[in-house]
């Protein structure tokens, strides 16, 4: 039997991250995996022989306050700043986004008259509703029902009840004319979710980089204008080099530089826990018990996994209820993801794009598919009826040329997520070689509207479909945000009201990871957060919530080691000093 301060189930990033918080805060920490790799979907996996780079193709989410707490540039992490960020496909035209707010207006308003204007509008709006809201990032959120109540202004109360009560559509159909824009929000927006844009409550995606930036401008931000690069979620972070595993590669060797023990092929059986924890004073949990049958003993353990497999398969009735563990348990994945890894002879020029783009620059940032709202729409239905689109939706990345290391020649990577893969087909014939193979050059048909010729550079190939995800990945029903990202399983509630705070009534026994707040993106604030209600209770239990007490060792504003053990915030995490983005959301990228 192992005993240790605390345990982490699931070496994904957030995993990662709480472990290394913990680990730098001096406490013995070990981290159990189920998988032979860290990182989940955001670590290497060798797609094609010897051609290993991460699942995941979203850049620029990562919390810019974990780079710097943990010290991850000190251990190789870097990123590549794009300009354009994004290439988004039409069916008649390449949308480019760049950073030249003047750039991105025009073609707006080429798309519509007056476009740029009413986008801008829209974008303002939310920025104020998000800062009127007083949302933190940095803290459990509050329930649902407490929110409206903290607006005064008509307005503020007219858009939120717009975003959280109405739909995508019709937000996006009252505020703009162009289908087409509404294409380039409603990607940002549904982040891949099984749910139809007409949906109530599917325009909150657009809250989350509002949310972002009043969290950077709040206590602890410097407030005012500043650079995307220091606002967490969905920002600008940047295209780390290495592709996005280099992020896992980073917290990896920060957590061994903290003395944090890593575990990987040692999947948990069951979370231990006293008998009297259920109805007494006094019990908590006690640790975790492999599926080989080794203790690890721990009066603190933070479950960074999926909630529905931690309820249903890692607790029993006692540990949190019999209730909780039922409704958690019951909730449902409703995936969709497909996975294309294509390695190709040479690029070819992207379609389409307007004049003046520099064409080796808009290969080198991320691309999208997805012609309209409507067409968000179409897809999306399909998918829930068990069909996939003719027109799948895709975002994708070429990691290649921001980290030409991954292939030993002059060959090429195109990675690509592809979404409304319905994990259970209608006609009940399951995801044989077959479907699969069908359903990719379905979607390399599509990438050739921006590729031209892309099928007949291909040297060799990958596809995987949701169900093999699901089983290399352990991405439940191949969902990659532990469940639908709507307002009421948000706001007190992600995953169930009882533990949405990321403590549970089982003392020392804490959640992390997509299925918390606020939610599923390659961010580590899932895990930053847990890692904060673990020292604040310690120090707590210590009976001196002054700084000193407890473990800390938090860094001090240039990065540096604090001034002892403890000092900073008390929780042992510095506040950031996050500065408010003024680019990337006002850009439709």
């Amino acid at each position: 039997m192992r005993r240790l301060d605390a345990v982490v189930v699931g070496g994904g990033h957030n995993g990662l991250v709480t472990a290394a918080y913990l680990g730098r805060a001096g406490l013995r920490v070990a981290v159990v995996e189920a998988r032979d790799r860290l990182g989940g979907p955001c670590g290497a996996y060798e797609f094609l022989p010897g051609r290993t780079l991460s699942f995941t193709n979203s850049p620029g989410s990562l919390n810019p306050a974990v780079v710097r707490e943990l010290r991850l540039a000190d251990h190789g992490l870097r990123f590549v700043r794009a300009d354009p960020t994004v290439v988004h496909r039409f069916a008649d035209r390449s949308f480019v986004g760049w950073r030249d707010q003047a750039r991105v207006d025009a073609q707006l308003d080429a798309l519509a008259p007056g476009e740029a204007r009413r986008y801008r509008e829209l974008i303002a709006g939310l920025d104020r509703l998000g800062a009127a809201l007083g949302v933190s990032l940095d803290a459990p959120p509050p329930a649902l029902d407490e929110l409206r109540g903290r607006l005064s202004d008509p307005e503020d109360l007219k858009l939120y009840d717009a975003v959280f009560d109405g739909s995508l559509a019709g937000l996006l159909g009252e505020r703009l004319r162009s289908e087409q824009v509404g294409g380039l929000l409603g990607m940002l927006a549904l982040n891949a979710q099984l749910v139809p844009p007409s949906a109530p409550g599917t325009a909150i995606g657009l809250m989350m980089r509002p949310f972002a930036r009043a969290t950077a401008a709040g206590p602890g931000g410097a407030g005012g204008p500043g650079d995307a690069e220091r606002v967490a979620l969905r920002g600008s972070t940047g295209l780390p080099v290495g592709s996005m595993s280099a992020i896992v590669d980073a917290l990896e060797a920060s957590c061994r530089a903290y003395g944090v023990a890593l575990h990987t092929g040692t999947p948990v059986a069951r979370i231990l826990y006293d008998d009297d924890s259920a109805g007494g004073a006094g019990g908590g949990v006690r640790g975790v018990l492999t599926a080989s049958g080794e203790e690890f003993a721990a009066d603190r353990v933070v479950a960074a996994v999926n909630p529905v497999h931690l309820f249903r398969d890692l607790l029993d009735d006692g540990a949190l209820g019999a209730g909780i563990r039922a409704d958690v348990a019951a909730r449902r994945m409703r995936g969709s993801a497909f996975k294309l890894v294509l390695e190709v002879d040479s690029l070819p020029p992207y379609a389409g794009l307007p004049p003046g783009t520099d064409p080796d620059a808009a290969r080198a940032c991320q691309f999208r598919f997805g012609d309209s709202l409507g067409h968000i729409g179409e897809s999306v239905t399909a998918a829930l009826a068990g069909r996939t689109s003719e027109r799948p939706l895709m975002w994708g990345l070429v990691p290649t040329l921001t980290s030409p290391g991954l292939t030993p020649g002059d060959t090429h990577l195109v990675s690509v997520n592809a979404w409304h893969a319905p994990y259970a087909p209608e006609d009940g014939g399951g995801w044989d070689a077959g479907r699969v193979e069908a359903f990719g050059r379905r979607c390399v048909a599509v990438l050739e509207e921006l590729m031209p010729g892309l099928a007949d550079r291909i040297t060799d190939h990958r596809f995987m479909g949701p169900v093999e995800i699901e089983r290399e990945l352990g991405l439940a029903e191949s969902n990659i945000t532990h469940g639908d990202m709507l307002p009421a399983g948000l706001f007190g509630a992600r995953p169930h009201p009882a533990v949405a705070g990321y403590r549970t009534p089982l003392r020392g026994f804490y959640l992390s990871g997509a299925g918390t707040w606020p939610g599923g993106y390659v961010t580590g604030t899932p895990g930053r957060n847990a890692a904060r209600a673990v020292l604040t209770d310690l120090r707590a239990a210590a009976g001196a919530g002054a700084p000193g007490a407890g473990p800390g060792g938090a860094p001090d504003s240039d990065g540096g080691a604090g001034a002892g053990r403890g000092a900073g915030t008390g929780d042992g995490l510095r506040h950031p000093r996050h500065h408010p983005s003024d680019d990337e959301q006002r850009r439709p990228a």
